[in-house]
């Protein structure tokens, strides 16, 4: 008797915790697609993970603390479907962070999305890495806005307004935590995001700067993005302009990207075509225009089937290029056009 009135007593002292603990969901994205390229003589034919959205699995909770005041918490990570990768390590944690929220927005600690990330809402392919333009552009130009690993920010503290009217606000600092003699804030990293949201409306400024000071980057590299999206319901158009000064590698040239797209839903799915251009200060040379063409069909709420070619027109200096290397015989090539066509399936869960 007395050995099941212990078990009993344990069973409370650890379960108590438990019963306390929030809510916790398990969300993520399995997502991947068959693709070929081609660079040149280079061709590439497989099976990649995160065609339409990045493959990954994450953690989410809150707890309600009282007086509208709620802590939060994210651990979300990347996933490579084709093959065997882990999960967890600095190159694979998409967020990990903790924060507050009440009536004065949110305030987050840790590894987040920069404002930045979310001009996904502007492209018409949502920011897809196999089939956006945009994103195509921004790695061209060495771009930190788009939706990518560019805007998440690591030992940042995060800031978001409530909504006024559809009008809301994003910030975010990053700091490098790097020993440093003269400018503790080299490396540093900053945004910050307008956005408006208002019934087939949504439009937004955003602004990224990496602060320079060092023999690498020795200015400040200052980026922002104005974007905009209409849905007319036959069709939704999207588009965004966006200069980049002093990228690393380009420093005293301010870049200019244009592009624009539009989708058009047909029966259980959408067609998808979009544009843009890389207009590079340093001369037409190093210029790059990108289009798409694609088609999404949704099986269900979770599960969406994918198609699409994308083309990226590289003139003589630049060699912009998605699945097909660059590189020939260990040579890097630059002016040949980029090809390459994808295949996939995404289902969120």
């Amino acid at each position: 008797m007395k050995a099941k009135l212990t078990a009993l007593a344990l069973a409370s002292v650890f379960s108590t915790p438990l019963l306390a603990q929030p809510n916790v969901t398990v969300y993520g994205v399995a997502d991947a697609y068959f693709g070929y390229g081609e660079y040149d003589d280079n061709k590439f034919t497989g099976v990649n993970s995160g065609g339409l959205s990045g493959s990954r699995i994450g953690f989410k909770g809150s707890e309600d603390l009282g007086n509208g005041l709620k802590a939060l918490f994210t651990l979300e990570y990347s996933l490579n479907l084709d093959r065997n990768d882990g999960i967890g390590t600095s190159s694979g944690a998409r967020q990990q962070f903790v924060g507050l929220q009440g009536s004065f927005g949110f305030v987050g600690l840790g590894r987040q999305y920069a404002p930045g990330y979310f001009v996904n809402k502007y492209d018409t392919t949502g920011g897809s890495s196999a089939l956006s333009p945009q994103i195509q552009l921004a790695k061209a130009a060495g771009a930190t806005i788009d939706a990518g690993g560019g805007s998440r920010f690591n030992n940042a503290i995060n800031y978001k307004s409530p909504s006024f009217g559809g009008l809301s606000v994003n910030a975010i600092y990053s700091f490098n935590e790097a020993n440093q003699d003269e400018d503790r804030r080299t490396e540093d990293k900053l945004g910050v995001g307008v956005e408006y949201k208002g019934g087939p409306l949504a439009a937004g400024l955003t602004y990224q700067q990496i602060e320079g000071g060092d023999i690498d980057r020795p200015d400040d590299q200052k980026e922002w993005m104005l974007g905009g999206a209409y849905d007319f319901g036959v069709v939704k158009v999207l588009g965004s302009y966006q200069q980049v000064k002093d990228a690393l590698g380009n420093e005293g040239n301010t870049d200019k990207i244009y592009q624009i797209g539009a989708a058009v839903p047909v029966g259980s799915g959408h067609i998808h075509a979009a544009w843009g251009k890389l207009d590079a200060d340093a001369g037409s040379d190093h210029d790059v225009k990108s289009w798409v063409l694609a088609y999404t069909y949704s099986l269900s709420k979770r599960t969406t089937l994918y198609t699409g070619f994308l083309h990226n027109d590289n003139e003589d200096e630049t060699n912009q290029t998605n699945l097909a290397s660059k590189e020939i015989d260990g040579v890097t090539v630059f002016g040949e056009d980029s090809d390459n066509f994808v295949i996939g399936v995404r289902h969120t869960f």
